[in-house]
């Protein structure tokens, strides 16, 4: 399969610097968040990281705005995750909100999708439920 767009639902600090990494790897990134005000802070998150890709990578402020470019947002799941070739779910460690996100896209999400989560508490088995329903969709 070829990756192109991907999708990061979550904008807290880990999801934030996903979202920018493959931004700025030139894939089609997608921001999903709960509502405008973690976008904002989402935003923010990952416009701090330029100094750091500056001094640590030398990337040049061309560079960094060229994964800018490459980064939307947005607070609408059903849109976000429709064309996604990947969905990186990175929302917070709590196991109702991570089966509500999953029971959201059940429908929107593309059947060639292909799911990855970046929890570091939770299993996948814990969702199989929820991601039965998306591969029977």
């Amino acid at each position: 399969m070829n990756i192109q767009n991907v999708t990061v639902a979550g904008g807290g600090v880990l999801g934030s610097q996903i979202a920018y990494q493959a931004a700025f790897k030139a894939f089609n990134v997608t921001l999903y968040d709960i509502n405008q005000q973690a976008l904002t802070a989402a935003k923010n998150r990952i416009t701090a990281l330029r100094g750091g890709y500056k001094q640590d990578l030398n990337v040049t402020d061309s560079d960094f705005d060229n994964g800018l470019a490459h980064l939307n947002y947005t607070d609408d799941i059903d849109s976000t995750v429709s064309h996604a070739d990947l969905v990186i779910e990175a929302i917070p460690e709590n196991a109702a909100m991570k089966t509500t996100f999953y029971n959201q896209i059940g429908n929107s999400a593309p059947d060639t999708a292909i799911f990855a989560s970046n929890s570091s508490t939770m299993l996948p088995s814990q969702f199989a439920e929820q991601l039965a329903v998306l591969n029977a969709s």
